[in-house]
């Protein structure tokens, strides 16, 4: 059976990371999200695959070659540019090459389902689509299914309003299809979860939900990211790389590749890993589900914690560091706090500033020594949100953040949200260039409402 996997999106939630590099290419350990999804798919089985590419598509391609050190054959689909393609819309440009039951895959998930077993279910039911769920604690942020007899998909919703759920199944994006499913698909922008299966359903095609307990994480996103380099990490005991090896007799294992440097009194705990030329220097406390890719530097007294650092890394003395992903030739100064956010590429970071949770920086940004970032992702001036009022009207307000554009929305001319929102600019602004998918979809939902005057401006802010 084929496996077609999806991997030509800008990969908007972990921007600004994503900015230099397709996110299938992320590191997560010692190799990127994309050796691990076809891992998953050589050992269950699929040795025949689809690679459905886009956005820069070269990394990928040069990463991949033709997936013989993967056990697979890769079959490239490239999509063509200034075409904005949907989940299951990118389906349509390999048409072509899928005459029999195939299998799609997201590039962006990290998974044990037995894609095996579902292949089994998939059989044995005899519907047009299968798709594997989960169980998930917030329905409110994933495609529901709600399953009858034989375990047939009566009800599919897509991020339901919080607290209205019927289930807390959940898609996981590993989906069964018969080829003729393709010819439904109407429109290259259309979505598995919010277009096809609905219609499929509709017309009274059979879906079936395999539901799976084993381990699952979209690494899509910050949480799910340190979530899925945990899972790797916690691996490699049992299969690490070939140039690696264990440092020390610790349980669970740190392992090293190539030189590393360490001062006295470092304190490492696993499952982590260092990579060629890391240096850490005295007093460095490292915790569980850290990673340090090349040459990255910590300096004297600083505490990670779930953190995980591109290549080409400085972080002073004396820093505190949770729950986050550093872009690579970024420079973090002395005595700096950072929870839960995403630095991005080539940022510069001041002595004792505070990086608090949610942040997103954009490359390059410098945050002043002192200097509180407050859920702020700084935006670079060409892609700062500029007010109108009408048709090349500038208000003579712009917003490069979050929270300036929270601010701006309080104060603008009623006449400027009412053309925005109807013009669908704030979706699309918090989409592309903040990367916010939730706050797009609770302003799509808000313009739909049709509200209008102050009304509008209570409900945005």
């Amino acid at each position: 059976m084929k496996a077609v996997v999806l991997a030509g999106g800008e990969g908007t939630r972990l921007r600004p990371l994503t900015f230099t590099r397709p996110k299938p290419m992320l590191p997560l350990g010692p190799n990127p999200i994309i050796h691990y999804v076809l891992s998953h798919l050589s050992s269950n089985g699929f040795h025949d695959v689809i690679l459905i590419v886009g956005y820069l598509k070269d990394q990928l391609m040069g990463y991949l070659g033709d997936g013989s050190r993967f056990g697979v054959r890769i079959t490239y689909v490239v999509e063509p540019e200034g075409v904005a393609f949907g989940t299951a819309g990118s389906l349509k440009l390999a048409a072509h090459l899928l005459d029999e039951t195939f299998l799609v895959v997201q590039s962006d998930t990290i998974s044990e389902i037995s894609l095996t077993e579902m292949v089994h279910f998939h059989l044995d039911r005899g519907g047009e689509v299968s798709i594997a769920l989960t169980e998930v604690e917030d329905p409110s942020l994933y495609g529901i299914a709600v399953l009858g007899k034989r375990e047939e998909i009566v009800k599919f919703l897509e991020k339901p309003v919080p607290g209205t759920a019927l289930s807390n199944l959940a898609s996981t994006g590993f989906y069964i299809l018969e080829p003729d499913v393709v010819d439904y698909i109407e429109d290259e922008k259309w979505d598995f979860a919010r277009d096809l299966f609905p219609y499929l359903m509709r017309v009274g095609e059979h879906l079936f939900g395999f539901a799976s307990k084993s381990f699952w994480v979209d690494v899509g996103e910050l949480k799910g990211y340190l979530r899925g380099a945990g899972w790797v990490l916690g691996k490699l005991d049992q299969d690490p790389p070939t140039d690696s090896r264990a440092l020390g007799n610790s349980k669970p294992r740190v392992f090293v590749r190539g030189n590393i440097r360490m001062g006295q009194r470092v304190q490492i705990s696993g499952p982590s890993w260092l990579d060629n030329d890391a240096k850490i220097e005295d007093d460095v406390k490292i915790r569980p589900g850290t990673v340090l890719e090349e040459d990255s530097q910590i300096r004297s007294g600083t505490f990670l914690d779930q953190t995980v650092t591109f290549r080409h890394t400085e972080i002073g003395s004396n820093c505190s560091v949770k729950s986050t992903i550093i872009g690579e030739r970024a420079i973090v100064g002395d005595n700096v706090t950072i929870d839960s956010a995403i630095i991005g590429q080539g940022c510069t970071l001041g002595d004792r500033a505070k990086i608090l949770p949610g942040s997103r920086l954009w490359p390059n940004t410098r945050v002043e020594a002192d200097a509180t970032v407050d859920g702020i992702m700084a935006v670079p001036r060409d892609k700062s949100f500029y007010f109108d009022t009408g048709l090349g009207l500038y208000s003579g307000i712009l917003a490069s953040s979050i929270g300036e554009f929270l601010e701006a929305l309080k104060i603008v001319p009623l006449e400027s949200l009412e053309y925005h929102i109807g013009r669908r600019d704030f979706e699309k602004w918090t989409k592309d260039v903040l990367g916010s998918i939730q706050l797009a979809d609770n302003i799509r939902t808000l313009r739909r409402s049709q509200s209008k005057g102050e009304e509008l401006r209570h409900q945005l802010v």
